[in-house]
């Protein structure tokens, strides 16, 4: 078996945390993060999104009051099913970050490192 080579910048976390996201125009909708790091997210959501998709983030990071609110661009998407089809179709969604406050990419850093 072939071994893949990591090509992430960014550390990740692997971990579940509410996340609400908007489509650009807005329509709201709430997922769980898969990971995160603070070059992106990975969202798993019940909609299949579209590659460039620009969307606007409210993340909730565990025993943080205040929403982190972010803009991002999907860069990937993987279908996955759990269940019978279509009631258990589900996506895995690559996120990357386009506008963060420098504050909360501090939260997120510290986050991720406070957990490995």
């Amino acid at each position: 078996m072939e071994k893949r080579e990591e090509r992430r910048q960014f550390v990740r976390l692997n971990f579940l945390v509410d996340v609400v996201y908007h489509k650009v125009p807005p329509v709201e909708k709430l997922s769980l993060a898969k990971n995160i790091s603070t070059g992106g997210i990975c969202l798993i959501v019940y909609e299949e999104l579209k590659e460039q998709d620009t969307l606007d983030l409210e993340i909730y990071l565990p025993k943080d009051k205040t929403a982190i609110q972010a803009k991002g661009r999907v860069t990937w998407v993987k279908e996955f099913i759990i269940g019978d089809i279509p009631k258990g179709k589900r996506y895995d969604v690559g996120i990357e970050f386009l506008e963060i406050d420098k504050n909360d990419l501090e939260k997120i850093n510290k986050y991720v490192f406070s957990h490995l």
